[in-house]
C-alpha cells in the first residue's frame, strides 16, 4: 500500500512499489479545494475528484518491473510517480 497526500500538490512526489504484485494506492487528502483535488492516471485510465477531505484508494494491477506510473492534477501543475522494482 502506497499513501499519497493531495494538497498543494502530491507528496511524496516519487515512491517505490514491489513488481509482479497488486498494489493499493491511497490518496489523501485534507481540507484540499486546490487542482490536486482533480486526479488522473493516464495509463490506467483513471480519472476523479477526490473528496475536500478522505481517502480515495485505487488498486493498481501487478506491474513488471521498471515500470513507472504517473499521475497528475487537472491542470497539469503538479504530478507524482509509482516506480515498481
Amino acid at each position: 500500500m502506497i499513501e499519497i497526500s493531495a494538497k498543494g500538490g502530491y507528496a511524496p512526489r516519487s515512491t517505490a512499489a514491489k513488481a509482479g504484485m497488486p498494489t493499493i494506492l491511497n490518496l489523501k487528502t485534507s481540507g484540499t479545494f486546490d487542482c490536486s483535488s482533480a486526479i488522473s492516471i493516464p495509463s490506467l485510465g483513471y480519472r476523479a475528484s477526490l473528496p475536500p477531505s478522505g481517502v480515495t484508494s485505487v488498486e493498481i494491477p501487478p506491474q513488471p518491473a521498471g515500470t513507472t506510473i504517473k499521475g497528475v492534477c487537472a491542470m497539469g501543475m503538479y504530478n507524482f510517480a509509482v516506480n515498481f522494482n
